[in-house]
């Protein structure tokens, strides 16, 4: 179990934005397991995947992170050199690179929607079982005295 909440928490270090991934660790992986070679597999092409040249200066390897910083890079290009009035050719450039801006966000919506769902269901799961054992801690507390 230790080995799969390791390879799960590495897997989370390389798709979000950190500062120093390290993604160059070695976890050993049970050969007895029937799911060691599946896990070894994963874990081989997030590697390769993390040392290709275009994520080798990304922030994460979440597909929509890169989209995202790979256009907001070339926005960013594309008004520090403009000069105005815009060009047709420049106008052009801006708005599809907006698109495609505004296809990974809404990927990102799409995505984090349920998930942001889930936690709250989580937080207030915990939040009511705490709530509970307070409450029987206190009635408990009023009958033995």
């Amino acid at each position: 179990m230790n080995c799969i909440l390791l390879f799960v928490l590495w897997t989370l270090v390389a798709a979000i934005p950190c500062q120093d991934r390290g993604l160059n660790i070695h976890f050993p992986i049970p050969k007895q397991f029937t799911w060691s070679t599946a896990v070894a597999s994963l874990y081989d092409r997030i590697l390769d995947e993390s040392k290709k040249k275009e994520h080798r200066n990304s922030s994460g390897l979440l597909k929509e992170i890169y989209q995202i910083e790979t256009a907001t890079r070339h926005l960013t290009d594309l008004v520090d050199s403009a000069q105005f009035p815009l060009t047709e050719e420049h106008i052009m450039e801006v708005e599809q690179d907006l698109k495609e801006l505004k296809l990974a966000s809404e990927a990102f919506r799409v995505g984090l929607d349920p998930l942001e769902r889930h936690v709250r269901e989580v937080f207030r799961k915990i939040v009511d079982s705490r709530t509970e054992g307070l409450d029987s801690l206190g009635t408990s507390s009023y009958t033995g005295q």
